[in-house]
């Protein structure tokens, strides 16, 4: 009776481990179902749409004027400085010489006591009489050495020496050596007044009346109003956007200025700058006389105009130079000659985009598939 009992209890306990393991597998079963939404689920529901979503433009053709946007500095092409060839006493000086000062070309701007010079002009006026005379005498005695040779000598040629010849040639180059003495002196006094050939305005100045100035020593610093350019540093591929820069025209703004300055490129620098590696344009403005060295200027210089473009968003480009158009209703892959980048737009050649240019991001593998139009711009 005992193993009776047993036997019965081991059967009931396999029974229930089967029952236990369906019960697990039920369980399973009816989860993946709910979670998958059920096969009549997925019918009522039907497959998931295939296209994608996009929004695009649709641009127009038009012209294009390349631009290149920069700041620059004006800048003198050279300081001179106030330096006198002679030196002397300071009787006069002008108003323009001082920092700031405005003069005109020509004008003196001041004056060395000129009375040393003057003295020194007389005396090379008193050494060329003096010169000449003797040249004179010494003429006059070689014409009557000549004169006894020929009653002497009739029919022999005269000596150098009896002609006189070696005193005459040191008697004319006294000569020349007085003359060339007085012009020195002569040009020693036009330098005790002093003036540029040019009008421009004083940067410094260290010259004061009663002054005793040495010649050859600075003693202030000027420029010439008709000097001044804007120098402009751009990258070396903006020169190849403008096709060359020299000679393109220019719009200048300044800030102490209301209205814009018009400009052009008068030269290109010969090489890039070490450290920004950019290239420097030279740029000569209208009026510059109204400039000041040190002022900023915000430059934009005018390129080439090319007659027909397509501008897109820069949104609208892939990488350097791919763009997603919707032709057909289908999701298509073009690469496009790119003209110009500015102001947020790419500038293309035109190109047949179909329906329009897509603007959005792309999922992975969307070339190909349809497209679902959200919103355009442009023409329709």
């Amino acid at each position: 009776m005992i193993r009776s009992d047993t036997g019965s209890r081991g059967g009931w306990v396999g029974w229930l481990q089967i029952a236990g393991i369906l019960a697990v597998v039920a369980v399973a079963v009816i989860l993946t179902i709910l979670l998958s939404g059920g096969p009549e689920e997925e019918q009522r529901a039907g497959r998931p749409s295939q296209a994608v979503p996009v929004e695009i433009t649709r641009p127009a053709e038009q012209a294009h004027q390349i631009e290149v946007n920069t700041t620059g500095t004006v800048n003198a092409k050279a300081f001179v400085t106030l330096t006198p060839q002679v030196g002397g006493r300071v009787i006069e000086i002008a108003e323009a010489v001082r920092a700031g000062g405005h003069f005109e070309a020509g004008e003196v701007l001041f004056r060395i006591d000129p009375r040393d010079y003057q003295v020194a002009v007389q005396r090379g006026e008193a050494a060329l009489a003096d010169a000449r005379s003797a040249l004179a005498q010494l003429e006059a005695e070689a014409e009557i050495a000549r004169e006894e040779w020929r009653a002497t000598f009739p029919g022999r040629e005269i000596t150098p020496l009896a002609a006189r010849e070696p005193q005459l040639e040191a008697a004319r180059a006294r000569l020349m050596s007085a003359e060339a003495d007085l012009r020195q002196a002569r040009i020693n006094l036009d330098r005790t007044t002093v003036s540029l050939p040019f009008a421009g305005r004083v940067v410094e100045s260290r010259i004061e009346a009663g002054q005793v100035l040495i010649a050859g020593q600075p003693y202030g610093e000027a420029y010439a109003l008709d000097a001044l350019e804007i120098v402009a540093p751009v990258p070396p591929e903006d020169i190849g956007r403008l096709e060359g820069a020299q000679g393109r025209p220019v719009r200048l703004a300044f800030e102490d200025r209301a209205g814009p300055v018009a400009g052009r490129v008068v030269r290109e620098g010969a090489r890039l700058d070490a450290r920004s590696r950019l290239v420097t344009l030279y740029i000569a403005a209208e009026d510059a006389t109204a400039f000041r060295p040190g002022l900023f200027a915000d430059i934009t210089i005018q390129g080439p105009r090319i007659a027909r473009t397509l501008a897109l968003p820069e949104a609208a480009v892939a990488g350097l130079d791919e763009v997603h158009v919707v032709r057909g209703g289908t999701i298509e892959s073009l690469r496009v000659d790119i003209l110009d980048r500015a102001g947020g737009e790419i500038h293309v050649v035109p190109f047949d985009y179909g329906e329009g240019v897509i603007v959005t991001p792309l999922p992975e593998g969307a070339i190909g598939r349809e497209a679902e139009i959200l919103g355009a711009d442009g023409p329709g």
